[in-house]
């Protein structure tokens, strides 16, 4: 008749295969700082901050839904066109558009038309925050625009 082992030395490899687990858990959550949702419910400011952040992580993420390209453009025009391109946007329900204004490599002097659109974009009522596109997407070599929805006036 086989001999069985007793359980004792079965159950303290099961009790360091735990704790080591347990201790590797505890390190991840120490590194990665989980949101206790619990706290959040607490305070409401906690709410309004998470939902603003991932909705401007889902922004960032998001493709251009339209962009503008002004290459070879003098500044006026550049200007008169940024203006119609923002308002068109705005009228179309855009969130996020591009405009396309070059590096400058082939400027003799400074870059003109990204001066330009910076300009333009911080007076415009219609565009919301800014900042170049990403390396895949233009790099300085482009901006993107958060479209603010139109005002109603139907209150």
């Amino acid at each position: 008749m086989p001999c069985k082992k007793p359980l004792s030395s079965n159950n303290s490899y099961q009790k360091a295969s735990n704790d080591s687990v347990s201790k590797t858990l505890e390190r991840w959550l120490e590194i990665h700082e989980p949101v206790d949702k619990d706290k959040t419910k607490e305070d409401p400011e906690a709410d309004d901050r998470l939902d603003s952040i991932s909705a401007y992580s889902r922004f960032k993420r998001m493709l251009p839904q339209d962009e503008l390209d002004l290459h070879g453009l003098y500044a006026e025009e550049a200007r008169q066109m940024i203006q119609t391109f923002i308002a068109n946007s705005a009228a179309r329900g855009l969130e996020k558009v591009s405009i396309i204004h070059g590096k400058g490599n082939h400027s003799q002097e400074e870059q003109v038309l990204i001066h330009i659109v910076r300009e333009e974009l911080e007076k415009n009522p219609q565009a919301g925050e800014f900042d170049f596109a990403d390396s895949r997407h233009g790099g300085k070599g482009a901006t993107w625009v958060r479209i603010r929805p139109p005002i109603s006036r139907d209150k």
